[in-house]
Formats: C-alpha cells, structure tokens, sequence
C-alpha cells in the first residue's frame, strides 16, 4: 500500500525531511535522548495511518502495533464513530470550564462509569486529562480524605518497587523506579515501598511450590512499622506493568491488602491506566482479580487514546465525605473531564461493550498464550510466560535453568529494531529483568497473532544465536525442555 506519507491540509509545506529536521531542532520526544537523533541519517518512525490493529509510517511500510500505542489504542486505529463523536461535541461546544461548571459528555460518562466500576454502585468520578494526572488525583483526594476524617497524620503512601505510576511529582514519588526517580528529588515526602508480588523472581518463594504471600507480609510489616495512622493509602496495579506484564502470585494477594485497608482504614487505590478497559478480560482489572477497591484510576484505554482523558473513580463511602461543611475535594485541572474527550469515552465506551472487546482480549488472549507457550516451551532464552489477557510477557535470560538474565541490556535495542524491520512494533521491557511486552489492541485477530508469534521465533533465535544458546552443541545439551508454564495467577 502507498500514499502521501504526510498530506498538505494536515502539515502545509512539510514534507518527511523538513519534519524529520523539526524533530531535530525543535522536538523533545518523551522518555528519550535526543542527541541519537541530531544525525540526519537518523530516521525516527514517523507514524501517519492506522487501522484496526495495523500502523503505516511515511514511507509506506505497515507494522501490526503490538503495544497498542502504549498499552492504550483498545478499540483499534480507524473508529470513525469515536471521531465523528468528537467532531459533533466540538461544533456543538467545544470547552466548558469544569471549575464549578460541567459539561453534558462529562456528567453522562461519569453516571455510566459509576455504575460499571466494581465499586459497590454508583462510585463519583473527578476527571483528569491522562493516568499521571489521575494517579496525582488519586493521592491528593486520599490525603484530603483521611484529613476531613479527622486524620491530618495520614500522609505516607505504599507502592511497590519497580511499579510505575507516571511522572507528576506526586505520581513519582510512589513510583519505585529509582533510576526515574533520581534526578528529581526531594520528591513528596512520605512515599514507602515494599516488594512486588512477582513470582518467577521472588526472593521469599520463587522455589516454594506456590506464593507463600511474603510479598503481602512485608506491606503489612511496612504498615506496622510506619504506623497504620500515618498511612493514607495503598496503591498498586492489577498487573504491574514495570518489569514486564507481572500479575500477584497468588490470588488472595489483593484480598489481603482489602482486608487490611479495611482494618487500618487505609484507603485501597487500584491503579487501572493500563489494566482498565478489557485489557485483562474484564471491563475492569480488579474485576478480573475479584477485588473492589476504594478508588480506581484510570486513563488511556477509556478514549483508546483518540483523545486525552483520565479519572479517578472514587467508592460512595469515600466521596461523599467531602460532602460535609467544608470546600469539598480541594484541586482542579483546566482540562480535566474536556467535553470533546468525554464524547470520545462515551463512543469508545459503547464499542466497547457492543462489541464486547473485554470478551475478545479474554478470548484472544488466550489464544496468543496458547501459541506463544507452544512455540517457546523449549527455547533456552524464554524463562517466563505471564500477564492476562491481552497483556503477556515473556521474559528473556541468557540461561533458563538458572533464570540468569543476560547482562548486555543493548541486546534489548538489538531486539526491538530487528522485530520493527519485520514490520512488528512492541516494547521489550528493560527496566527490570528484559520482557518482551505484547499488548495489542484488544480487536486483534488469530492470524495476527500467528504473525507475531512467527516474528518472535525468527527474532529469540538470532537473539540465541547471539548468547551462544541456539544452534550450537552446547545449546542442545542445556536446554531444559518444559512448558512455559507461568508461576502465577493463570487466566
């Protein structure tokens, strides 16, 4: 297929070099070091079409977007209903100050997620325009809560190391990346971290024959020592995305921290940016896990990412505190709850459930699971399969016996290029042990799938080949053949 890489209405006088000279002099690209692009050989992705679970760059060459954008196109490329949504909300009316003032798109998708989110019924929604946002939203709102309540000492929060929970100040001080930390401090005070639930890498039960839930014993110890009237809320993910598509090792671990939440009167906040929206199986995440939180977060898939949108999804209990003699919930975002992005939700929303696209990331899901397990049981640089639903990991070592990662992280890059040259866009994960993350949209098909799948052989045995494990004597002596069974809560 070809076509104008860049078309005159949308970029008048810009053709692909004098934009690619745009990135150079004018552009930062998030998460990234400029100086690789300041070469003009250097030739950045330009990405200008898309439909259903497929990109096209401004050459002409297709790519399946095996990361959904990022982790966030749910409904695929192509939507016009989204669009057509928009474009009506924006004629009709295109900003309401949501500063004591609210729009029609916004009050009629707040009622809706009320009734879906599994918070017991008819749960409040404070819009956001992204998940960093939702999530700083979130602390704020559990900081005021405990403080209406009568509890001005529950400052601290606790999250999970490794976990990423965006970038505002307030949102990186509970993430536990430290290398996204570092440049930043003094972050907000009070930001505590305990272990992840992971259980391939599990220091406490990696070798038990199921999670013994140390993991959870050490929140409950860190809320011990940090004293329960000083905390004013957990926060984690379904499946925590840093490290590589890694859901709790066993299923009691999110009812353990709801019980404790209940104990304490620690307030129990899922982080759903990524895990919301079908992605795990279920319209939301913690349905998948069987869990209702106090407050919910949420952003990317809830527009498929045609327009910025996020939220906080708070439980009745919590949000009609704040409906006492006081200011109410004391923060605000000029763009937070926009209209036109609340008419993109309410159509997103709608295909969503029409169609059934938790339904199919479950089926489809499986299906990939199914394949990639039987295609890598017995690749000696495959040590892990996990994740749920349309959001799998698999995570590489340079020996499977003993889960020894390989050490060259550049490898990583390696791998990403090689898989894009054969027309496959995904992440491989390097800010934990190296996963290869698949998470497409969730209206990807079985063919598709194989694609993928046949891509990933073709790119973990160069990548065999490499750290001397495939197509040699030695290789075929150490390979310990097994399924790929994941060490962790099974779909």
């Amino acid at each position: 297929m070809s076509f104008a890489p860049i078309t005159p209405e949308l970029a008048p006088g810009y053709d692909g070099p004098r934009v690619r000279q745009a990135i150079r002099d004018n552009l930062f690209v998030h998460f990234a070091q400029m100086k690789g692009f300041q070469d003009p050989e250097h030739r950045p992705l330009l990405l200008v079409r898309g439909d259903g679970s497929t990109v096209w760059d401004a050459d002409g060459k297709e790519y399946l977007d095996l990361l959904a954008g990022i982790y966030s196109v749910n409904a695929g490329y192509g939507r016009k209903r989204i669009v057509e949504a928009m474009l009506a909300q924006a004629e009709a009316l295109p900003y309401v100050n949501p500063f004591g003032y609210a729009s029609v798109p916004a009050a009629v998708l707040a009622d809706r997620l009320g009734e879906l989110a599994p918070l017991g019924g008819e749960a409040r929604v404070f819009f956001t325009s992204g998940g960093s946002e939702a999530v700083e939203s979130a602390l704020k709102l559990a900081k005021q809560y405990q403080t209406v309540r009568g509890f001005p000492h529950r400052w601290k929060t606790i999250s999970r190391r490794v976990a990423y929970h965006g970038t505002t100040m307030g949102a990186l001080s509970v993430n536990g990346l430290s290398g996204n930390r570092g440049v930043f401090g003094p972050l907000v005070p009070g930001a505590r971290h305990a272990p992840m639930s992971h259980r391939y890498r599990c220091p406490y039960c990696r070798d038990a024959a199921a999670c013994t839930l140390v993991c959870y014993d050490e929140i409950e110890r860190l809320v011990e020592f940090e004293g329960p009237d000083q905390v004013a809320a957990i926060i984690v993910e379904p499946v925590q995305n840093a490290g590589g598509c890694i859901p709790p090792g066993s299923p009691e671990y999110f009812q353990r921290i709801r019980k404790l939440c209940d104990e304490t009167g620690i307030l129990f906040v899922m982080d759903e940016v990524i895990c919301g929206f079908g992605r795990l199986g279920t319209l939301f995440g913690s349905t998948y896990f069987g869990v209702e939180p106090d407050l919910i977060t949420v952003a990317k898939g809830i527009t498929s990412s045609y327009a910025p949108l996020g939220a906080v999804l708070a439980k009745k209990g919590v949000a009609d505190v704040f409906l006492g003699e006081g200011p109410g919930f004391l923060h605000g975002l000029t763009f937070g709850g926009h209209p036109v992005s609340c008419a993109a939700a309410l159509a997103n929303l709608d295909i969503m459930l029409e169609e059934d696209l938790p339904g199919r990331a479950k089926t489809t899901g499986a299906y990939l699971r199914q394949e990639l397990d039987a295609a890598f049981a017995d690749h000696p640089n495959v040590g892990d399969l996990r994740g749920a639903g349309l959001f799998l990991g698999l995570e590489l070592v340079s020996d499977r016996v003993t889960k020894e990662s390989f050490s060259d992280k550049a490898l990583l890059g390696w791998l990403t290029d090689r898989m894009r040259d054969q027309g496959l866009i995904l992440r491989n994960d390097d800010r934990n042990d190296p996963t290869t993350q698949l998470c497409p949209p969730l209206i990807v098909t079985e063919a598709e799938c194989d694609r993928v799948v046949a891509i990933l052989r073709d790119a973990f045995d160069e990548l065999g080949r490499r750290l001397g494990t495939v197509g040699t004597v030695h290789a075929a002596a150490g390979t310990e053949s097994r399924a790929l069974r994941p060490a962790s809560v099974e779909d």
